[in-house]
Parts: structure tokens; sequence; C-alpha cells
């Protein structure tokens, strides 16, 4: 759900596997990725674009970009430069890509739209435009009772919302995406799902947000026991034995148009 990658595999992320590999991203691309945080998705496009290619990625954190470089590259992968930026104000001087990205960071922004009209203005006709963000929903949901869950999600969008992000862009994203200029031609909604025979990320993930947690008054210092959670979500997990629908992710792409 969040812009922060703990080292347990998000489910949330599994959708972006299924999506920007197979939206036009190809060999000797020059792609950004906007708000690459620790460069997950830098990589993986990386590897999409090859050795000829070129991966720009930005983000405003100078301690995720340090992360970001540490990581090794696939062989055969695109060199990527992370430079760091500001994407609610003017971005530097980047040039032209081919392919524009970004995961779960529009939803963080003070005006989306503002920074996908400023995003267009480094397209090339025919630029890719593609993000995947998240919504809040009448969830987690399946076949039992998941007051647990239920607490850990509102908990997670509760802090979210006090940061000021919006919980509900992820509906708009594609009309969004329309309105900075680009024809829509993938717009689906997926939802990530818990399964029984996975590890829950949900201890990892409430580990991480603790902090944004207790600075924004959602809980208080002290009122989670993280081993205590950890084991009462496993508990609750046992007694629904079947998958478990935790969030919603929207992904869209589009084509930069040019008007004549």
């Amino acid at each position: 759900m969040l812009h922060q990658k703990p080292a347990l595999a998000n489910p949330a992320n599994a959708p972006s596997a299924r999506f920007f590999p197979h939206i036009g991203i190809a060999a000797n691309m020059r792609v950004l990725d906007v708000g690459c945080g620790n460069g997950d998705l830098s990589r993986v496009v990386a590897a999409l674009v090859g050795s000829e290619g070129e991966v720009v990625g930005i983000d405003r954190s100078e301690d995720a970009l340090a992360s970001a470089r540490s990581e090794p590259l696939q062989p055969g992968s695109a060199p990527i430069h992370y430079r760091t930026a500001d994407l609610s104000g003017e971005l530097p001087d980047l040039g032209l890509f081919d392919a524009i990205i970004g995961r779960r960071v529009l939803m963080y922004l003070p005006d989306a739209a503002a920074t996908l009209t400023r995003l267009a203005r480094l397209a090339r006709p025919g630029t890719i435009l593609a993000f995947q963000e998240h919504a809040r929903a009448d969830l987690p949901t399946g076949a039992g009772d998941l007051p647990v869950h239920r607490q850990c999600y509102d908990r997670a969008w509760d802090t979210v919302a006090a940061e000021k992000g919006d919980v509900t862009l992820g509906y708009r994203l594609a009309g969004m995406v329309r309105a900075a200029g680009f024809a829509i031609e993938h717009a689906r909604s997926e939802g990530v799902l818990i399964q029984p025979w996975e590890e829950s990320f949900l201890p990892t993930l409430t580990r991480v947000m603790l902090p944004r947690m207790i600075e924004h008054g959602v809980v208080r210092e002290g009122e989670i026991d993280l081993d205590t959670l950890a084991h009462r979500i496993e508990d609750e997990r046992r007694a629904v034995t079947e998958t478990i629908f935790w969030d919603m992710a929207f992904l869209v792409s589009g084509r930069f148009e040019t008007i004549e």
C-alpha cells in the first residue's frame, strides 16, 4: 500500500510485474521512474530496456536514493542514474523520455494533476505514461471475520490520510492521465491478495509505519506490541484459512498525444 518497501515481499508490488512489462516499454528506451524510492521498479525497467537504454530515477529522499544506488543490476540492464527531485515543484532539466512511470507516488503529492502536467513536458510524441496507485476501499474482506486485519488496514490508511495523502486517487487516476494529454491504453484495477500459504507482510508493514502512526496520532506510544500483533494476525489467518482480499491497485498507462 505504501511507498516504503520492507524486506519481506509486499503483495502490493505484485501487480507491477503483471503490468509494467506489458505496456510497451522496450529495448533502447529512455525511462523516467518518478518517486523511485529504493529503485525496485527502476531495476525492473532497466532490465526491460537493456544495456542500450537508460533509466533515470528521481526521488526527494536522499536515504532512499542511497539505498537504490547500493543495489546491483541484472546483467544486461540499462544504467540507472538517480537524482534528487521534489515532485511537488518544478522538475530539474532531465531531457525527454520514451516512458515515464511511477508506483504509489502521486497519492502522496499535494497536487498530482499539476505534477502530471509537468511530466508531460518531458514526453515525446508517443511517450508512455504509466502509474500504479492505490485507493482506500471497504477492505479487507474474506471468508470470515477479520477484525485484526481491518484494524491494520485502517491504521495504515488513517496514517496516509493524516499525512495529507490522497486516499481516493486510484479511482481518479485514468482521468488524470487523460487530462494530462495521454490517450489511455490500459486502465484496470487488481486486488492485492494475502494467501494462506504465504507469510503475512502485515507485521512488517506495521513495524515500518509505526513511527509515522505515532507521529500523526493514529496510535499512542506503546499502544501496539508488535510481537502480540504478529500472533493475533497469524491466529486470525488460521481461523479464516482462505484468501484475504487486502487492497486495491489501480494500473493505468497512456501515450502522449500532440495537438496538430
